[in-house]
């Protein structure tokens, strides 16, 4: 949805925008940035870009990224677009950003999107690329994760400071970034759309809790704000806000990690998950929101019930199923660690819901632990947890993938199914729409039955922003919605 954002007449040039986040970044490296999207964006652009209204990826840095077979995509640059430093943004410089995320030195986070992935420069404005298998699905991957190009001369001459101050050819320029505080950048005088951004100056602040980001957008603080929180969106349009809606994939969610060795075993899983009431987290946190009984929305076209639902709430079944544990085991009760990001009040509130919840089978013992953001993301991706809290939000279907393919770069449950696998594989080598609903309809039955992520709601990305913002795009972006803002204007 999209409240009356008020008049709109011809974009004007100047001004400030303001907009809060809730988490910082340790870097501003483009091989970091899909987790930093709204950070890293307005310096870098991204090759293509995904259009919520029209539910098309469009140009955007890059002209095309075309394949007939899925194996073979032909990328076609802009011509004549220049780094902030004077350098080609060319076939050469993607080819040395993708050389890099694909190096596992460079831990970045894309590494999984360019590893089965190579690639020739045909001519300055065109690499041919080519993936290791057929992928429908890729162009996904230049809208964020591969899509974010930065200056090779600049990479090799700063080093480890690059991340600090980085150097790309997107709409804006980083003027100053003072960390767990706030980011500012300036207009790009040399953007290649030489009428863009509309902006003189974009400003990131950070506010951690929801309600302060609210009260600030209240007060005049800051322009735009972002929420996942139904009861956010409802306030903040009948105080007048423009409240835009960006349906999500996935939701936050408890993680279980199969891999450990207590909670490797099925049946103590099937307790757990027979002990979750997701009402109940709802009524508490979510105040008004539809308690999830599968992974994907209701009104999906890939959902069928048929092939799987998570399982109900039955206290009776879970304690009997803990017990059976139990006794086979030779345990006498079990005591499990619950990592939440810290200085989190909903997600804070969440933890202990589902540690009142859980603890109501007998023997059963969950211990909170607070972790801060970067600290709990690097546990994450080490598997280094039992349970922990963690969001699953896209705004693509293929972000499946990766959070449940035996190989996908967001799989951090250590889940595998080859029925899921074979499924997936499928949403990316077939063109055929028909099959692919299909396929996803077997990923969403077979993960909602096995539940290594178990959400309780069905998540919406919202952003807030005052009557004069204008033009804005949103975006989805890891655990939220975020805005493209190249051409975002002010109608003061």
């Amino acid at each position: 949805m999209t409240s009356d954002g008020g008049p709109v007449g011809d974009p004007k040039h100047g001004g400030e925008l303001v907009m809060a986040v809730n988490i910082e970044s340790k870097t501003l490296d483009p091989a970091w940035c899909p987790y930093v999207y709204d950070r890293c964006a307005p310096i870098f652009g991204t090759l293509l870009e995904y259009d919520a209204e029209s539910d098309e990826i469009k140009s955007a840095m890059a002209e095309s990224f075309e394949s007939t077979d899925g194996v073979t995509w032909i990328l076609k640059l802009r011509d004549s677009v220049k780094f902030s430093d004077g350098t080609p943004y060319d076939a050469e410089a993607v080819a040395f950003n993708w050389a890099r995320i694909k190096d596992p030195a460079t831990l970045s986070t894309a590494t999984e999107l360019a590893a089965p992935l190579t690639w020739r420069v045909v001519d300055p404005l065109t690499l041919e690329v080519t993936s290791a298998t057929p992928n429908f699905q890729l162009p996904w991957a230049l809208t964020q994760g591969l899509g974010m190009i930065g200056s090779p001369t600049a990479m090799q001459e700063m080093g480890a400071d690059y991340g600090n101050a980085p150097i790309g050819a997107g709409p804006f320029l980083l003027e100053s970034w003072t960390r767990d505080t706030e980011a500012r950048y300036v207009a790009n005088p040399d953007y290649w759309d030489a009428n863009l951004p509309y902006l003189d100056t974009f400003v990131l602040k950070v506010i951690k809790q929801d309600d302060q980001r609210l009260n600030a957008l209240r007060a005049g603080e800051i322009d735009v704000a972002w929420s996942t929180q139904s009861k956010d969106a409802k306030t903040m349009e009948t105080e007048g806000f423009t409240v835009d809606a960006l349906p999500l994939v996935g939701g936050t969610g408890l993680n279980l990690n199969l891999e450990d060795p207590v909670l490797k075993d099925p049946d103590l899983r099937l307790a757990i998950q027979k002990s979750i009431d997701p009402k109940g987290i709802n009524a508490a946190v979510y105040p008004g929101t539809e308690a999830a009984d599968a992974f994907l929305r209701p009104d999906s076209e890939f959902r069928d019930d048929a092939l799987g639902k998570y399982p109900e709430l039955n206290l009776d079944e879970a304690q009997e199923i803990f017990d059976s544990y139990l006794s086979r085991t030779g345990k006498s009760d079990v005591t499990l660690s619950f990592k939440v990001h810290a200085g989190i009040p909903d997600l804070t509130l969440v933890a202990q819901v589902l540690q009142s919840q859980l603890q109501k089978i007998n023997g059963l013992t969950v211990n909170i632990e607070p972790v801060e953001y970067g600290a709990l993301e690097t546990m994450r991706r080490a598997g280094n947890f039992q349970m922990v809290l963690g969001s699953t939000l896209s705004q693509q279907m293929d972000a499946l993938y990766d959070t449940f393919h035996s190989g996908g770069k967001n799989n951090i449950t250590g889940f595998s199914n080859p029925e899921v696998d074979a499924a997936l594989e499928r949403t990316r080598t077939s063109n055929d729409p028909a099959d692919v609903e299909a396929a996803y309809q077997t990923v969403n039955g077979v993960v909602s039955e096995e539940a290594p992520i178990r959400t309780w709601r069905y998540p919406e990305g919202y952003i807030f922003s005052q009557k004069y913002v204008q033009g804005l795009k949103v975006i989805g972006v890891p655990a939220a919605a975020g805005v493209i803002i190249d051409e975002v204007w002010l109608n003061k």
